[in-house]
């Protein structure tokens, strides 16, 4: 039977999150522990605040029962057999629950009824719902959850609703990735959280879930650093023999790009779970970051003496060895892990790889045949040794390896693309848009697709492809207007060709139609959002309507998803100045020039932002 288990509704005063992850609590147990075919329905929104972002925003439907006829589509379009909804109320600590079952094809709800309770009986009440859920959807529970009570980890009634306050907060950051409301705020969440850790600290939930929400608010650029820092600190002190918060504090700390300040809290971690080879490794890549590789190879050799036979770390040893001038090293280091492990394909390849990148390049190749032979499954190195067979010339045998790999991973993408190019310089041109669309078909990344959907339309639309360069050369002199005629009437033909947006968005920008180059940007961003000079082109059509402090809350999102991005940071120094925020531009131009030292070509830019 498929069920869908909706949010209860939160009547007046009674907080959403709570009627989100009471539903959510039931539903999980039994498809986690009954494995039960449930669908835990959210009613997330993507809405537009004007930003030129798609955001997503949590709805709570309404503070009553929603009509019966609203659950038509539901049984419809999601083929499900049985709906359960609810309404949730609470005054004080007394709430008040009334909770329906819908089955398909009946107007009238199949059970209904209200639960009184107080807070202090939510435990009992939870599982209570676990139960009628599974009555009325006929599964069977394990016994665990038949019982008269079920565990929950605390027997703390305020520290278990303040976990689930705080768990909503990441299960929506993580629905939305990342792209929530900007008015959200994730501090009263980070709060009970930390509540929750402070009434009970054997309460495992609430420690890890404020860890996770930490760090996805630090990716996220979301609520305030301080704030975090604040929160990470105060986990340590109420449980200072877990790992777990010095490792967030360090993976906030590198987010931010403050590496010195991370090694220390990744240092406090291993002291604390010192047999966990992954602390040692991310300590020895702080360290390899912030320039200290003595100490970055000898935590980076710890993790390999305590990981299993696949040494995910010898990786970044290689890196360390290669960077403090010791490549010769590195075949050494891939040959210790083969003798131990000779049917590891992984460290076959990489041998071979670093025999060649050691300047022994035959031995290289001679590493790649032998492993050919020597390996009961080699399709590892058909993939590692074909783009070195494409090196050589040899672009028959380089495809008949990408066939055979495909053979076995039909949807990988990068081995397609790889293979796309062979087939391109083998002169076998008229194979490749075949390849394209398996790639296209196997739902790649957005900037993936943009790049390969471009590269089709070259192939299969040249006389159109060949309009759109005219234009660009026609910019190149100058010719802006003539470039935006040539274009327009190109735009219906090649809707998802996204270089012919930037050209326009370009070229509207320099003759100052502003809101047509504004268009033209959101465009491209929906085709590819990972072009980084498409968002100086939509920061300066904003300005150019005089929304300066629209471009520069636009920009600055952008910062925050691309934080290594040199022209994105130097667009939001320009649009911070533009809108008013001095004092950040003049902070982000100061980074900019210490991060990079003198440089002639940017000084104009970078004098702008100061000025």
């Amino acid at each position: 039977m498929r069920i869908a288990v909706l949010p209860f509704n939160a009547a007046e005063g009674t907080k959403p999150e709570l009627g989100r992850q009471f539903a959510a609590f039931a539903a999980e147990q039994l498809r986690t522990h009954a494995g039960a075919e449930i669908n835990t329905v959210s009613y997330l929104t993507q809405i537009d605040q004007g930003d030129g972002q798609p955001r997503m925003q949590f709805v709570n439907l309404g503070d009553e029962l929603l009509p019966s006829e609203q659950f038509k589509d539901l049984f419809e379009q999601a083929q499900v057999e049985l709906v359960q909804d609810g309404l949730l109320k609470q005054e004080g600590d007394h709430f008040s629950l009334t909770l329906r079952f819908h089955e398909k094809d009946n107007p009238e709800p199949i059970g209904i009824e209200t639960i009184e309770f107080e807070k202090s009986e939510i435990f009992t009440t939870l599982h209570t719902l676990v139960k009628k859920l599974a009555d009325q959807a006929q599964i069977g529970l394990p016994e665990f959850l038949s019982g008269e009570t079920m565990e929950f980890g605390t027997d703390n009634a305020d520290s278990f609703i303040n976990f689930l306050e705080g768990f909503d907060a990441l299960n929506y950051i993580q629905q939305a990735n990342g792209a929530v409301v900007s008015g959200f705020d994730p501090a009263p969440s980070i709060d009970a959280l930390l509540s929750a850790v402070e009434a009970d600290t054997d309460f495992e939930g609430p420690y890890h879930v404020l860890i996770r929400l930490a760090q996805a608010c630090a990716a996220n650029r979301l609520g305030t650093f301080e704030h975090i820092d604040k929160a990470l600190t105060r986990l340590t002190e109420l449980v200072p023999d877990e790992a777990g918060a010095f490792f967030g504090l360090g993976d906030v700390y590198q987010t931010v790009g403050d590496l010195g300040r991370a090694a220390e809290y990744f240092e406090k971690a291993v002291q604390r779970e010192p047999k966990d080879p992954a602390l040692y490794a991310r300590l020895g890549l702080a360290q390899m970051q912030s320039g200290m590789p003595v100490n970055a190879e000898r935590n980076f050799r710890r993790a390999l003496e305590l990981e299993g036979e696949d040494k995910p770390s010898a990786d970044y040893l290689s890196a360390v060895l290669s960077q403090t001038g010791r490549a010769h090293e590195v075949p050494g280091l891939w040959k210790s892990i083969l003798e131990a492990n000779p049917q590891n394909g992984q460290a076959h390849a990489k041998y071979a790889i670093a025999l060649s990148q050691a300047g022994k390049v035959e031995e290289g190749e001679r590493a790649f045949e032998s492993a050919l032979e020597i390996l009961e499954d080699n399709t590892v190195i058909k993939r590692y040794y074909a783009p070195v067979l494409v090196q050589k010339g040899e672009l028959d045998r380089a495809m008949d390896f990408y066939e055979d790999v495909l053979d076995i991973a039909p949807n990988d993408i990068p081995t397609l693309t790889e293979y796309a190019q062979t087939l391109q310089a083998a002169n076998r041109e008229f194979e490749v848009p075949n390849v394209l669309k398996t790639i296209l078909g196997s739902n790649p990344d957005p900037n993936t697709r943009a790049q390969v959907l471009a590269r089709l339309i070259e192939l299969e639309q040249p006389k159109r492809v060949e309009s759109v360069e005219n234009a660009r050369q026609k910019m190149e002199t100058g010719d802006f207007q003539g470039a935006i005629r040539d274009l327009k009437p190109l735009r219906n033909w090649l809707a998802d060709y996204w270089k012919l947006w930037f050209l326009l968005a370009s070229a509207y920008n320099q003759t100052e139609q502003f809101a047509d180059a504004e268009d033209s940007s959101r465009r491209l961003l929906e085709l590819y959002p990972g072009f980084e000079p498409a968002y100086g082109e939509m920061t300066n059509a904003m300005t150019g309507q005089g929304r300066t402090d629209e471009a520069y809350q636009f920009i600055r999102f952008a910062a925050a998803n691309n934080p290594s991005s040199l022209p994105i940071h130097l667009n939001l120094g320009l649009a911070a100045k533009r809108a008013g925020h001095v004092e950040e531009a003049r902070s982000l131009a100061k980074q900019i020039r210490e991060a990079l030292g003198p440089n002639e070509e940017l000084e104009p830019v970078l004098a702008e932002i100061e000025g």
